[in-house]
This record gives C-alpha cells, sequence and structure tokens, in this order.
C-alpha cells in the first residue's frame, strides 16, 4: 500500500517545502525587513534567553563555524545581536539578542503562530492529532538522518 502513494507523499514533501520558504519569504518581504530568511533563522535559534553559544547555533541551522561568523558579523552589524567571549572559555563565543533581535523574534515567532492557526482552521480534533502524529514522525526521521549524516 505504501508504494503506491510514494510519489504522491514525495510530490507533497517537496511542495511543502517550497511552499513554506516561498510565504517565509514573501511575508518577508511585505515587512521590508533587511534580514534574510537565513538570518531570521540564526535569531530564532539564539531566542529570548541569549547567550547561546555560536558554536551550538551553527550545529542547529546546519551551517559551518565560518558560514555562522560571517552571519554573525551580518546580524551584528544590523543591530541584531551581540557578541561577547564566555568568562569560563574565552574561546567561547556567547550571542545574544539586542532589543531589536528580541522584537524581529516575537514578529517572527507571530508569524508562525497565525500560519498554524490558519493551516489547522476547519480542522477538528482527530484531524489534528493525526496531523500532530504525522508531523511528530516526519520530524523524527529526519532528525534522524540529519545526526546520521554528521556520523
Amino acid at each position: 500500500m505504501k508504494g503506491e502513494f510514494s510519489e504522491k507523499i514525495n510530490s507533497f514533501l517537496i511542495d511543502i517545502f517550497d511552499n513554506i520558504l516561498i510565504f517565509e519569504q514573501r511575508s518577508l518581504s511585505k515587512s521590508n525587513s533587511n534580514l534574510s530568511i537565513g538570518e531570521i533563522h540564526i535569531i530564532e535559534q539564539i531566542g529570548l534567553s541569549g547567550n547561546k553559544k555560536m558554536s551550538d547555533i551553527a550545529d542547529a541551522t546546519g551551517v559551518t563555524l565560518a558560514t555562522m561568523t560571517a552571519a554573525a558579523d551580518r546580524l551584528e552589524r544590523k543591530g541584531c545581536i551581540t557578541r561577547e567571549r564566555s568568562e569560563v572559555d574565552r574561546r567561547i563565543v556567547l550571542l545574544s539578542l539586542t532589543r531589536y533581535g528580541r522584537v524581529i523574534f516575537k514578529l517572527h515567532r507571530r508569524f508562525h503562530e497565525q500560519m498554524v492557526n490558519k493551516i489547522t482552521d476547519g480542522f477538528d480534533d482527530i484531524e489534528i492529532k493525526v496531523l500532530l502524529s504525522a508531523l511528530a514522525k516526519l520530524n523524527d526521521f529526519f532528525g534522524k538522518q540529519n545526526k546520521a549524516s554528521l556520523t
């Protein structure tokens, strides 16, 4: 039974991924922001609590430390983040959001909340539970694949 649906599932996964990226990019363009989607996702990873290791943010976003350093340079110039060295280990660089960065974080979180509300509008409780179960399995699969590719 799975075989007959493989092509359709693959098509949906590709379309969903592409559509989310396009939707996010268009929403960002409408906001007249000078930030890229990648920069927004770095801000999202740093979060409101701050003091996140730059190497951890690089791992979470799937980029090299060199790429993360360049992105941090841009975000610092744009007034979104601050960098400081750890007092415990001076080799460690900690990232935190500025006031502007926290505003961007909250706006992006609101964008995602509205997107989820629009997606699930009209779903009954059973449909939401089925969707959650399927998404959890997808997330688990891709998480395992990503970890395996690092080893």
